[in-house]
């Protein structure tokens, strides 16, 4: 497990007692009241959208837009109901604004992929340490990119490379109906190879924005979220078993980093198996990897949250791992699959980062993170100042 920070630990296995803080409401307590707020108040959060697996592309487009622009909203509402509900005196700053995420330059670039270019934003901090993270982001492979991309994934990239010192490539993966897997895996695996190149080629001959960045082939993460997280497994076996290809060079991976990975799909509807994967057998190793060969996988850092119900094979993934031989790390923090207070998202972050510094051999500061609880008699004393007492 990584180091708690400034005494407070979003994991569930956090004594509050012990560091002698008697909280009225328990963390686990508060994660319930934010969810039953947004059930309650916030359409954005409990609208489920209705997945047209089956439909024209048209609607497969508007179903997509309207599922975006809800997931993009969703960081906002999070807040602002976490404000509400659980007091305003309580730091609940995002990644993106506690860590500088707008101090990064970025930019979108194009990458050749077996089929057609592949969009890309580039997102590189102050300082880099030479390591790169290529990242996929979530949506339960129809959904996640466009105005979720932009509102919800991309500040998180941006606060991880400021947190990390890894330029991170945040990767706008082709999406299922219409390209189904492994079209995620193949583009990921295309930009791996890119960065790469980009590390071999002069400064000079490299894409904008990379010119006079330090980029090191030996020191690539693979990340992803939920689908992507099962995308990049997906990847990180194709990189492993084309690395024995003639004619075909695969660097190798430092780490393959999954978030609230989905990687056991039993119980998913057959429709929606079909449109993802071209089969209904959800025990198919490319289905669930989770249930088959791990052994390509040397080290691996699986994030997971304690009331997420939505994904499954996390655990499953790092016990498999570990018992092959490689190094497997799970940290569990007190969320659901979409929501967690602002200071645990905080708390996610930053352990992903210090987990690339490690995977990668590299190095930079990482202050620490203020606990952000709520101090009563602090709050009561500025009152009284602010009265003139």
């Amino acid at each position: 497990m990584s180091e708690p920070i400034s005494g407070f630990d979003a994991r569930p296995d956090y004594d509050a007692a012990a560091e002698g803080f008697t909280p009225v409401t328990t963390d686990a307590g508060k994660l319930r009241q934010l969810v039953e707020y947004l059930e309650e108040h916030v359409p954005a959060y409990s609208t489920t959208a209705t997945v047209p697996w089956e439909g024209s592309a048209d609607e497969v487009a508007a179903a997509r837009a309207s599922a975006n622009d809800r997931a993009a909203r969703l960081p906002d509402h999070i807040v602002h109901a976490s404000m509400l509900v659980l007091g305003a005196g309580v730091d609940h700053t995002l990644p993106f604004v506690a860590y500088g995420g707008a101090d990064a330059s970025f930019d979108d670039l194009a990458v050749s992929g077996e089929a057609a270019e592949i969009p890309v934003r580039v997102f590189v901090p102050k300082n880099p340490t030479g390591a790169v993270v290529v990242a996929a982001h979530g949506g339960a492979w129809w959904m996640g990119d466009g105005s979720a991309r932009d509102g919800v994934f991309g500040p998180d990239c941006a606060a991880l490379a400021q947190r990390s010192g890894a330029v991170v490539v945040d990767v706008d993966v082709r999406l299922a109906p219409e390209h189904p897997m492994p079209a995620a895996a193949e583009d990921l695996v295309a930009v791996v190879r890119w960065v790469a190149e980009q590390a071999a080629a002069p400064a000079g001959q490299r894409d904008r924005l990379l010119c006079d960045v330090p980029i090191d082939a030996s020191k690539i993460v693979l990340w992803g979220r939920s689908s992507g997280a099962h995308a990049c497994v997906i990847a990180a076996r194709m990189l492993a078993e084309g690395a024995g290809k003639a004619g075909e060079q695969s660097p190798p991976l430092s780490s393959v980093a999954l978030t609230a990975p989905s990687l056991d799909l039993r119980g998913r509807a057959a429709t929606m198996l079909r449109a993802v994967f071209g089969t209904e057998d959800a025990t198919d190793p490319s289905v669930s990897p989770a249930l088959g060969d791990v052994s390509f996988l040397d080290t691996v850092y699986v994030q997971t949250g304690t009331e997420d119900t939505t994904v499954a094979g996390g655990p499953e993934l790092v016990a498999k791992v570990t018992e092959a031989g490689g190094t497997a790390v799970l940290d569990e923090y007190l969320a659901t699959h979409t929501v967690a207070q602002p200071s645990v998202q905080r708390v996610r972050i930053t352990d992903l980062a210090r987990h690339i510094l490690d995977a990668t051999c590299t190095r930079r500061e990482v202050p620490a993170d203020a606990a952000g609880e709520y101090d009563k008699d602090a709050v009561d004393r500025a009152n009284e100042e602010s009265w003139g007492r």
